[in-house]
């Protein structure tokens, strides 16, 4: 398990762009002036593809980490003893975290650009 544990904080930190950050150091959240005129924190860089903030970084990284511990989550329900009420458990909490990602992978794409795939 510690093995396990220092492959997913590496690929964490990978899929983040930690090596990116260091290098160019970009800014860890950017400002976007609202209709009052103050100045509002924002996670995500929008309108801008390449352009990312580390927090948005972070949160997609988070993103592809939980996605990934889902099928390890639905890996033990395919043992041959377990008892039909943890087998369901482990399918229905897999499955909800396996489409919880694909909405919010959704969510944060709307978030970079707004009125993709919008008819």
């Amino acid at each position: 398990m510690t093995m396990y544990a220092l492959v997913k904080v590496s690929y964490f930190l990978i899929t983040g762009g930690i090596t990116y950050d260091v290098i160019v150091e970009p800014p860890s959240v950017g400002s976007m002036t609202d209709e009052y005129g103050y100045q509002r924190p924002v996670a995500f860089l929008a309108y801008r593809i390449n352009g990312q903030y580390i927090m948005q970084r972070l949160a997609s990284s988070f993103l592809f980490t939980m996605g990934s511990l889902n099928f390890v989550i639905l890996d033990p329900s395919n043992a041959p003893n377990i008892p039909k009420l943890n087998r369901f458990l482990l399918l229905f909490i897999g499955f909800v975290c396996v489409l919880l990602n694909f909405f919010m992978a959704r969510v944060f794409m709307r978030m970079k650009l707004p009125g993709y795939l919008m008819g």
